[in-house]
């Protein structure tokens, strides 16, 4: 058995997954190999079912669904990939979900050569992105909000950072001792909006509040 581990640029990754057929195979395939915190082997991603109380599943049995000798996959397995990999349970069946997140898994990593953007914060974030997918949150806003996260962390804004702003009801002043520019200001401050709005909270930070 030969693990299909090869992983090639992350930008031909992302033509190759929007590329994908309807495949079971091919799509766990690209999770395995496009996840943020790897690429994984067939026994890596068994380990980690596991380690997570998740359907367990050998290495050769993931290795013959990635590799489509086996299509049947129990619906406790399929919903355990899901899990392991932060993504919606529809990515394995509907076209539009599984075009949208492998254009976020290239997107992601290309974040992960960014200086403050750790695999596990990538992780999350698919998983926070995902979420927005199966509340209804359309694939076009979803991919908006990484394209708006990934120009903030150019500009020198962390993930982490970016989660810990309204928290700490982080102000203008605040906010440009750490290097933003005004652009950037209003585009974080854009990003904060966007996020209220798709939670349902008002646009307008309580911190603002006379």
């Amino acid at each position: 058995m030969t693990d299909a581990d090869a992983t090639p640029t992350h930008r031909a990754a992302a033509d190759a997954g929007a590329a994908l057929g309807g495949s079971f195979a091919a799509r766990l395939d690209h999770l395995c190999r496009n996840d943020p915190r790897g690429p994984f082997s067939n026994d890596q991603v068994a380990a980690m079912l596991a380690e997570a109380n998740l359907p367990t599943a050998s290495g050769t049995y993931v290795w013959q669904l990635r590799t489509g000798r086996r299509d049947n996959p129990t619906k406790h397995h399929i919903e355990g990939f899901a899990k392991l990999f932060g993504v919606p349970v529809t990515y394995f069946f509907e076209d539009t979900t599984a075009q949208a997140v492998n254009k976020l898994l290239a997107m992601l990593n290309d974040l992960k050569a960014k200086q403050g953007v750790t695999p596990e914060q990538l992780h999350s974030q698919l998983e926070s992105l995902s979420r927005l997918l199966e509340s209804g949150v359309t694939a076009e806003e979803v991919i908006t909000q990484l394209e708006t996260l990934n120009r903030l962390n150019e500009a020198g804004v962390t993930l982490d950072t970016l989660n810990r702003f309204e928290d700490a009801g982080v102000t203008n002043i605040a906010m440009r001792a750490v290097g933003l520019s005004e652009q950037g200001l209003i585009a974080a401050a854009a990003m904060l909006d966007q996020v209220r709005r798709l939670e349902g909270l008002p646009t307008e930070s309580k911190h603002d509040q006379p």
